[in-house]
């Protein structure tokens, strides 16, 4: 039996068998990739003999004598057959694939050593021994790929920038691969040179160089590829770079330029540059000089720059170029580019006034002509010229010698009145300027203040310090004092009168004697002239204030009330106003309030109680007699016993039978009134003529709660009408029902007051030299219980309208409204007099 040893020294011999007779089969595989190298191992059975089996395949490596992988079925099954791979070789990547036609040997990750010329011998147990030879190219792709620039700076994504008109230089360096690759550059799709060669530097390499002269816009983001490769099985070897560019600005433009500016208004300017990479820096210049309130945006482009200038322009700006520049600070030695705006700036008119040539503004007098000039510098021109006074518009009118012509105004023969602030305006299509004001000064003499305490209430021997006011300009003034009795018709100046200097309004007057009581005269002079008219004041007797008259109560509720009134002569000193509301149950004060006019509102009171209101005028001298008022406040509502829903409901049921008895007794009863009314107004109209004829007596009076006797009324009386009681006839009483409780309080000059004064006394006299004698009133009837003295006390000329010392009319006199009788009736006992004017109500 054949040994191992045997055979492969058999092999051995039968391995130098001329190659030359056995084809070659050509085969390439990458590095890295599995390779099949093929082997018919079929029998070639001819017809006649028996079957045919494999029995040993040998794989021999032309560079080596020894097999380097076997596969042995010798004396065992092809499925038990014995594999075997040389470790110095395939190891074990090698693997025998008989099942395939040809049978294969695969070798997993292929090396570059693994290339060279194999064998494959098979022997079988009857067919002769076969051969095969496999020539094995093992391909090695290229393993690294560099980009470098001119400055022999690797290069990955970007290459750049560029400026424009440029070159650009590149390398792209292969390194590794065999067979030798081949590199190539591509723009997109085009390529631009397949050319390379050997690399001049130590390593070995492959290099491929790419230029590009005169590089444009259109060269901008261009994607540059290189690409190496030594064989269709493997993707090829790239990189890619992009070509960035630097670009100087195209254009410049100021939009919206050469429009006019209105003076002092903000506008937002903008400036736009196109073409520029990186964008354009935008800088704004006037006169030399740089404007920085700018805001830069930029286009999501990079190809847009908007520069805005915050712009107030005024009028010295008008003529000046507005420039924009616009340049690429990346670019050097490129200048920028630049628009220009010649500005047209328009204003609103700028107006001054001036006093006319011939005229001195401190020598101005009343009766003097005046005129004036407004000088106008306006852009667009004015189309209109205004002229005011103190703020108010001036209109040509001759009548009141305003004469307007252009740019200029006249005032002929000037007052004081048109003293004050002159100012034109000027009118464009920007607005309207107003001059700055000239004051127009006009002297006059010295003339009266109005609104002056003319009357002055004075004691004897008491000073008093009378104030002369005057209206002057200058306001240098010097005073002189004189003195008019009325009853000597004298003008002096009697030493009472002292003086505080020859310029002070202030002089000091001291009455002596009745004859003192006068008029004071005050004269003023400055440098225009002597006062034509004096400013005169009243010396009189001071004494009490006379009664507020033409009391109303208003605004009643349940808690509050209002009085007013008009006041009376204050007795030549100063007054005030005082009100005492109390109840009349207790005389309690319950409000006391003084005040400067004659007007309160009470608060917090009672509800339905009838208040008692007291009005005193008050001054240094003391007060007046009280004006007295009814002043009841409203009372609560009345509250209900039982509420609606609370009362029973009756049970009663309407029927047709009630309903038509109800309707026959309402028709009765109906029937009844009727003839009842047309006998009492025919009983009526009998009555009436006896009634005229006959008017029934008076009643006399109830006694008082004291006990005195019964008192009369005084018929003649024109404030006063009896009470009226149960006694009366019926058409009286029904009269005297309607009146009402009221206090008639009547002025100085009212009808009633002057038929209790005839003579020389229609009202209050200006000297407090005496009152009313008593016995120009015998003719008037007095009451009982109420004397004269205490009806008309003899305090002064004036007659107040009060009750003595009683706080309202005595009790069963009634006051008689004036709106329920006329003013033409007569006095008698049935009809009493009425006061013609109607001041207030209680």
């Amino acid at each position: 039996m054949w040994t191992f040893s045997a055979y492969f020294v058999l092999f051995a011999v039968s391995a130098v068998r001329p190659a030359k007779e056995i084809p070659v089969l050509n085969i390439e595989a990458v590095a890295g990739d599995p390779v099949y190298l093929p082997c018919d191992i079929s029998p070639r059975q001819a017809e006649g003999q028996s079957p045919d089996s494999v029995q040993l395949v040998l794989w021999y490596r032309e560079d080596i004598i020894t097999p380097i992988y076997s596969v042995d079925a010798r004396e065992r099954s092809w499925k038990e057959a014995v594999k075997w791979s040389s470790d110095q070789v395939f190891g074990n990547r090698a693997y025998f694939m008989p099942e395939k036609k040809p049978a294969e040997l695969g070798v997993d990750h292929v090396r570059e050593s693994d290339a060279g010329v194999y064998r494959c011998r098979v022997d079988f147990s009857i067919a002769q021994t076969r051969f095969s030879r496999i020539n094995l190219t093992v391909i090695v792709p290229p393993t690294k790929m560099t980009i470098v620039d001119e400055n022999d700076a690797e290069k990955n994504n970007i290459v750049g920038p560029y400026e424009e008109g440029s070159d650009l230089n590149l390398r792209c360096q292969v390194y590794g691969g065999k067979p030798r690759p081949t590199v190539a550059w591509y723009r997109g799709e085009e390529l631009l040179t397949n050319y390379s060669s050997p690399g001049n530097i130590g390593v070995p390499h492959t290099m491929s160089l790419l230029v590009i002269n005169n590089l444009g816009r259109a060269d901008l983001r261009s994607e540059l590829t290189c690409v190496a490769s030594n064989n269709n099985k493997t993707i090829p070897l790239t990189s890619t770079v992009q070509i960035d560019m630097n670009f100087k600005p195209l254009e410049v433009k100021i939009q919206d330029s050469n429009q006019p500016l209105s003076a002092g208004r903000l506008y937002n300017l903008p400036c736009t540059s196109t073409g520029s990479r990186p964008p354009a820096q935008l800088t704004w210049w006037k006169g030399g000089h740089r404007l920085d309130k700018t805001k830069e945006t930029t286009a999501n482009d990079g190809n847009r720059t908007t520069s805005t200038l915050s712009f107030i322009p005024s009028k010295e700006d008008d003529g000046q170029n507005l420039t924009c520049k616009a340049e690429n600070p990346s670019i050097t030695g490129t200048p920028p580019i630049s628009d220009y705006w010649t500005l047209h700036i328009q204003y609103v008119p700028e107006t001054k006034i001036s006093l006319g040539t011939s005229l001195k503004a401190d020598e101005i007098r009343e009766g003097n002509d005046v005129y004036f000039d407004c000088k106008v510098k306006a852009v667009p021109p004015v189309y209109k010229i205004e002229w005011r006074h103190n703020g108010r518009l001036l209109s040509h009118n001759i009548g009141q010698r305003v004469v307007i012509s252009d740019k200029s105004l006249a005032l002929q023969g000037v007052s004081r009145n048109n003293a004050g602030n002159y100012t034109c305006v000027g009118f464009n299509t920007e607005g309207d300027g107003e001059s700055t004001p000239f004051y127009l000064d006009v002297m006059y003499a010295p003339t009266c203040k109005p609104l002056q305490t003319r009357v002055h209430g004075v004691a004897k021997q008491e000073r008093v310090n009378i104030t002369c006011e005057v209206d002057a300009n200058p306001p240098e003034v010097t005073y002189r004092w004189t003195f008019n009795n009325s009853a000597e018709g004298m003008v002096t100046a009697p030493e009472r009168i002292i003086r505080h200097g020859a310029s002070s309004p202030i002089a000091t007057y001291t009455p002596v004697s009745d004859l003192d009581y006068g008029t004071l005269l005050c004269w003023a002079a400055n440098r225009i002239g002597n006062q034509k008219v004096p400013c005169v004041f009243h010396i009189i007797a001071a004494g009490k204030p006379d009664q507020v008259h033409n009391c109303s109560l208003s605004n009643s509720s349940k808690v509050s009330f209002s009085i007013r009134c008009q006041e009376g002569f204050n007795g030549g000193l100063p007054q005030s106003f005082l009100l005492e509301v109390t109840e009349p149950s207790s005389t309690k004060i319950v409000w006391n309030m003084t005040s400067a006019v004659p007007r309160w509102t009470v608060y917090g009171l009672q509800p339905g109680i009838n208040y008692e209101a007291l009005v005193y005028s008050v001054n240094g001298k003391g007060r007046s007699e009280p004006m007295v008022l009814q002043a009841p406040t409203m009372r609560l509502p009345e509250k209900q016993l039982t509420a609606e829903r609370e009362r029973p409901r009756s049970g009663f049921k309407m029927t047709p039978v009630l309903t038509v008895v109800s309707g026959v007794v309402g028709s009765l009863f109906l029937v009844a009134c009727l003839v009842a009314g047309l006998l009492r107004l025919q009983c009526s109209r009998d009555d009436r003529p006896r009634a005229k004829a006959d008017p029934p007596p008076a009643k006399p009076l109830a006694s008082s709660p004291k006990g005195d006797p019964p008192s009369e009324p005084d018929e003649r009386n024109p404030d006063i009408i009896p009470q009226p009681n149960s006694g009366l006839e019926e058409e009286e009483h029904e009269f005297m029902r309607k009146r009402q409780l009221v206090s008639t309080i009547e002025t100085r000059t009212s009808p009633s007051r002057s038929l209790l004064q005839p003579g020389p006394y229609p009202g209050y006299c200006t000297l407090r030299n005496g009152g009313l004698p008593l016995q120009d009133l015998s003719n008037i009837p007095t009451k009982p219980q109420v004397s004269g003295e205490a009806m008309y006390p003899t305090v002064g000329c004036t007659l107040p309208r009060h009750w003595g010392g009683v706080r309202g009319p005595p009790r069963g006199i009634q006051v008689l409204p004036p709106a329920e009788v006329g003013p033409s009736q007569e006095s008698g006992p049935g009809t009493p007099l009425m006061a013609a004017k109607r001041e207030s109500q209680v």
